[in-house]
């Protein structure tokens, strides 16, 4: 009854601030005795005292810096236009504190607009792996909601169960329910929190009011396609995520910029990317800056998902993304009209862009520089389908260095390549008016950051990628850096478009280490890859665990030999081996090379390194090279090499 009491009389009690109906309420739930009544004397005490509250336009709930609440806020009431409600903090010390402590939501803001919420420490730690939310706006059959505000918050350790919806676990989650009333967000702005530890998602849209064609579990009888508007995500931190980073599900011209993602997909068993749209249109993506996506499931920084149409993405930074820089997927549905370039992706590994099973049209990779240092292997564009993807790769740089590959899986014959530099790259398809030579990036695989990419990633002034692009629609006015694209001129080829940069050549690329011309030349997989006669696997090896033991009957051979390809032309090779021998000779030679076949004879009971010489024909390719024992008795052979002299 006094608690009542208490509430009622906020309205007297809490100090004014610029006239009726626009209060300042302090809290302080450090202190539970004394009477409470919202002012700097007398705070409240606790969240339940706090969401008793009818708040209105233009007041102001502040929690003491230095305090720590426990529960959920859930406040009461709404602004109005140009006097929006206030959450934030009051005094000196570290942020207020709101602890969740297990409950589904920490902060839950339910059918109320003209909300802004700024300055607290947010967590929800407790009972982990259950559905929970650190920051939860939810609109349920609401209409329009107009003005949101979400910055300079804390949050972390918010640990949810493994779901994504409408009702999934976030650090931030903005979702709309219902099916009687038409609602939507508008004018929302969530600006430079720092969100860390997070199970599932980091920053999440949701909405039911998704339902188009262009999506797999379209319902026509479902509540139509609505799209919230005027939303930015803007300078946000966030790292340690369990699942996605930043998604944007039915919005309409939402801008996603200049946020960061450290460590996403660490802990969840779904499939998960850095910062991507789900139906949603005309996003743009920029200045975004993703890294630490964990397992191929999906882990690459960037998607362009299904039901998105007018997508860009643009002046973006990926880097050392296990599952790789970009996906484009739509499965049962539909997806188009996407442009991703002037973006950088350095050292992303296991593939450069992926598709997903469904088809899709009018997809432009244009102008972006992708950088694949040695020990990591990339596919450039990995189509794992054969379902029709169109897609445009354009004017980009790719350059692969020292050990790994990097390649081109193509199988729907809608991907066109032109005007690339492709360095290093092993099985690209036809690239008119593009090129192989290396293109003299200045500071290669140096980036340490979005901040200093561009730097890492300019062109020298000697090098063939300047002003060698193809000048096409959708290239942008500027380049990753700032530097300007004119409509009408050439641009160079890659992220970069400035001046060649003047000074030492930078240092050649590495070469990929040649593959070996012979397959298991040691024979650690037995004999795969020989053909035997009276041969058998043995682990009486000079090397490594096996080798191949020759045993010749009285009136027969044994051998292994293996038919190579891939040889060039007039080209000497010599071929070497380790033998050893029970007191008779056996031959090491090659055949079949467009010449006259050589051998020659290692007779030693000891392992001795024989090798023999060969010169391939005016145009051989191929040849046979072989270990023979003519005379009865036994001979190992192994670490058996071929290389070109």
């Amino acid at each position: 009854m006094c608690s009542l009491m208490l509430v009622a009389g906020a309205s007297s009690a809490a100090t004014a601030a610029g006239g009726e109906g626009r209060r300042v309420h302090h809290v302080d739930c450090r202190s539970t005795d004394g009477p409470a009544n919202g002012s700097p004397a007398h705070p409240w005490h606790t969240l339940d005292q706090v969401n008793s509250l009818s708040l209105g336009a233009g007041d102001r709930l502040l929690f003491a810096r230095g305090s720590r609440c426990t529960g959920t806020l859930t406040p009461q009431g709404a602004g109005r236009p140009g006097h929006p409600l206030v959450i934030g903090a009051y005094g000196e010390g570290a942020k207020p504190v709101i602890d969740g402590a297990g409950a589904p939501d920490t902060v839950l803001l339910h059918n109320t607009e003209w909300v802004e919420v700024s300055g607290l420490e947010i967590t929800n730690a407790g009972n982990p792996a259950h559905n929970k939310r650190g920051v939860h706006v939810l609109l349920d059959d609401y209409g329009t909601g107009t003005h949101y505000r979400l910055t300079d918050l804390d949050i972390h350790d918010v640990l949810g169960d493994d779901t994504k919806h409408t009702g999934g676990s976030a650090g931030i989650l903005f979702s709309v329910t219902g099916s009687k009333v038409e609602t939507r967000f508008d004018d929302v702005r969530v600006e430079g929190n720092t969100l860390r530890t997070v199970d599932r998602e980091g920053i999440y849209f949701a909405s039911s009011w998704n339902n188009r064609p262009a999506i797999t579990d379209y319902d026509p009888t479902g509540p139509r396609w609505l799209a919230a508007t005027r939303v930015v995500v803007r300078g946000n931190t966030l790292e340690d995520l369990g699942g996605d980073g930043i998604v944007m599900t039915a919005t309409d011209g939402a801008l996603v910029e200049r946020n960061i993602v450290r460590g996403f997909q660490r802990r969840s068993a779904g499939y998960n990317a850095g910062i991507w749209p789900w139906n949603a249109d005309h996003t743009v993506f920029q200045y975004n800056d993703v890294s630490g996506g964990e397992t191929t499931r999906d882990g690459m920084a960037y998607d362009v998902d299904e039901g998105s149409f007018g997508t860009v993405f643009q002046y973006n930074y990926s880097h050392d993304n296990a599952g790789g820089f970009f996906l484009v997927c739509t499965a049962g549905g539909t997806l188009g009209d996407a442009v991703i370039r002037y973006n950088i992706s350095q050292n992303d590994r296991f593939r450069g862009i992926e598709t997903c099973s469904g088809s899709f049209d009018d997809v432009r990779f244009l102008n972006n520089t992708i950088y694949i240092a040695p020990g990591i292997s990339q596919t450039v564009v990995n189509e794992n389908t054969a379902q029709r993807h169109d897609i445009v790769f354009r004017n980009n740089v790719v350059v692969k260095e020292g050990a790994g590959t990097a390649t081109f899986t193509l199988r729907s014959g809608g991907v066109t390549v032109s005007d690339n530099v492709l360095h290093n790259v092993t099985g690209a398809p036809a690239n008119p008016g593009g090129g192989t030579s290396d293109p003299l990036l200045t500071g290669r695989g140096t980036a340490t950051g979005i901040a200093d990419a561009g730097t890492a990633y300019e062109l020298h002034v000697d090098s063939p990628a300047l002003g060698a692009g193809a000048a096409i629609p959708d290239i942008g006015d500027r380049d990753f850096s700032g530097n300007p694209v004119l409509p009408g001129t050439t641009p160079s080829i890659g992220a970069y478009n400035g001046p060649g940069v003047e000074g030492a050549r930078p240092t050649p690329v590495e070469a990929p280490p040649l593959p070996p011309l012979l397959s298991n030349g040691g024979f650690e997989n037995e004999l795969t890859g020989w053909a035997t006669r009276n041969a058998a696997s043995v682990a009486e090896a000079h090397e490594g665990t096996g080798a191949a033991r020759l045993t010749a009957p009285a009136d027969g051979f044994a051998t292994a030999e293996q038919y190579v390809t891939g040889l060039h032309p007039a080209t000497r090779y010599v071929l070497s081996a380790w033998i050893r021998n029970d007191g008779g000779s056996t031959a090491l030679g090659a055949k079949g090379f467009g010449g006259v076949a050589t051998s020659v004879l290692v007779s030693g009971i000891k392992w001795t390194l024989a090798s023999v010489e060969f010169t391939t024909g005016p145009s051989g390719s191929t040849a046979t090279v072989f270990c023979y024992r003519e005379q009865p008795g036994t001979a190992v052979c192994d670490g058996m090499a071929l290389r070109a002299l």
